[in-house]
This record gives C-alpha cells, structure tokens and sequence, in this order.
C-alpha cells in the first residue's frame, strides 16, 4: 500500500512511523479511512490510530498536540469533541497541506471498533500487514 501513497503522504507516514518505533509508550499504527477502504488519492486525508500502552494512555492524550507537532511543520490542530471524540486529534500540516486524524487508542477500545478494527492495517517500517 505505501508504494502507491503520493510523495507528500508517503513522507509522513515514515516520519511517524520512525518515531513511534522510538517511543516505547506506542504498541502499533492503525490506518484506516481510503488508505485502506480505497479511493486514496493524493488529495485525501491520512485517518490512524497510534495504538497506546493503557498504562501510558493518559500521559500520551496529553502530549497529543506535542507529539503532533513533533511529526512535521504543525500549522493547526484541534480535538475532536464536535464529533463525539475527544480521542481524536485533527491535524493539517503545510506549506504543503496535508490533513491527518490521529485517533489515539488504547488496545482495548478497539474490541469497541470492531469494523474499523477488520478494515484497518497495522503499518510496520514500509510495510502494511493486513490484521
């Protein structure tokens, strides 16, 4: 799936991923929406699902803005409580605009997304594994 993504998304997604592996408090990445549904095309949005230790869950949703800021030049970014979940992050991303939600997740919640959950990938290094 990666090898198809546009340059601009492709990026990201290896940002991301590099520094998730570094943090020990992320146990994988989910995608999902057109990445992995189809349709994506270069103008679409990125949709994840950092998956997060429970134990850290709590430190992590706090940093959220941080850690955000922290995968590229951060030119807004809002929760998303005006669609019923504050767990969601909504990122847009520039010069070159790039928007990404960032759902952050704890395993367990995702007994609750059944559906995204079978219509999701786990992204490791270049690569996305079907779940």
């Amino acid at each position: 799936m990666t090898s198809t993504l546009a340059s601009l998304h492709l990026t990201f997604l290896e940002t991301l991923i590099e520094k998730l592996k570094l943090d020990d408090r992320f146990e994988a990445l989910l995608a999902g929406g057109s990445m992995v549904q189809g349709g994506f095309d270069e103008h679409s949005d990125i949709d994840l699902l950092p998956v997060i230790r429970s134990d850290a869950y709590g430190h992590v949703l706090a940093e959220r803005r941080e850690i955000a800021r922290g995968l590229g030049n951060l030119l807004s970014a809002f929760t998303g409580e005006h669609v019923g979940e504050p767990r969601l992050l909504i990122c847009l991303y520039g010069p070159e605009l790039l928007h990404v939600d960032l759902k952050f997740v704890v395993l367990a919640d995702l007994k609750h997304q059944r559906r995204f959950w079978l219509s999701s990938r786990i992204i490791t290094g270049n690569q996305c594994q079907p779940r």
